[in-house]
């Protein structure tokens, strides 16, 4: 016969392991002052290929944009998301964040990004600042407001520690062999297979199943516009990359070959 107690166990470690219910992430969600501060289970990194996102736009960041930048021919930080399993559309967010502040930033307007006020226990250091204004040409455009309030609140981290981090992790592809590809290729017409074999041999054999490639329409063709992914919870501004990936459902959309759009003609 089966000890009583062992069985209990079992039944309260099934429940405990069992992804959240819709009920149960929306009681996490839903405060008027935003969402739970470390209440999450994952990150997702989002790069940018930047030439692709600034086609046609004329943010501050795109028009200054040149050929010798760093963002030109390196993927740049648009943001590290805390994410609950339950949540795709990453609406997890806004941790003790007033519900006014919220509702100026929701939706995303970039035009208003400046006007955000950071508390004032969320200032960076100005050596954070400088670094992450090459990781994130976005700066420019204030994104770091956005990103910090509706992001990194919720990651349990310092503004200085949480984009250090996701500054680090911007250095860490840029010098592997998946970045060094993307450079080499700048401009070019790329096939995915050789771009997922750069990424598997930066980051490990079967490492391009966790990769994600999301693709525009720019000049009746496709174009990389962004990298995402999946990492662990505990992440810190020395983190290795390799380390951190998990597993991913999202592969992206982007066709067998793409382009690695070069900076816009101005």
């Amino acid at each position: 016969m089966r000890n009583p107690s062992l069985l209990l166990l079992a039944a309260l470690l099934a429940v405990t392991a069992r992804a959240a219910t819709p009920d149960e992430c929306l009681s996490v969600m839903s405060s008027p002052e935003g969402s739970v501060a470390g209440a999450f289970d994952s990150y997702t990194l989002a790069l940018s290929w930047e030439p692709a996102f600034c086609e046609g736009k004329t943010a501050p960041e795109c028009v200054s944009q040149r050929a010798d930048r760093f963002d030109a021919s390196n993927l740049a930080l648009h943001g590290l998301w805390p994410n609950r399993n339950c949540d795709p559309k990453h609406f997890y967010g806004f941790c003790g964040v007033s519900e006014d502040l919220q509702k100026r930033d929701t939706p995303p307007q970039p035009s208003q990004w400046c006007g955000l006020p950071l508390p004032q226990d969320s200032r960076m250091s100005n050596a954070t600042l400088v670094d992450l204004t090459t990781a994130m040409p976005g700066v420019a455009s204030c994104l770091e407001h956005h990103e910090w309030l509706k992001h990194g609140t919720c990651s349990g981290m310092s503004i200085d520690d949480y984009f250090k981090t996701a500054s680090s992790f911007v250095r860490q592809v840029a010098g592997s062999a998946f970045g060094h590809y993307l450079t080499l290729h700048a401009g070019e017409t790329v096939d995915a297979s050789a771009l997922i074999g750069a990424f598997e041999a930066s980051f490990g054999a079967g490492s391009g199943d966790k990769l994600s490639l999301s693709c525009t329409d720019v000049r009746g063709g496709k174009a990389l516009l962004e990298v995402r992914l999946n990492l662990k919870k505990g992440l810190h501004p020395g983190s290795v990359l390799s380390s951190e990936l998990t597993d991913t459902t999202d592969h992206g959309n982007c066709p067998p070959r793409f382009l690695l759009d070069p900076i816009p003609a101005r």
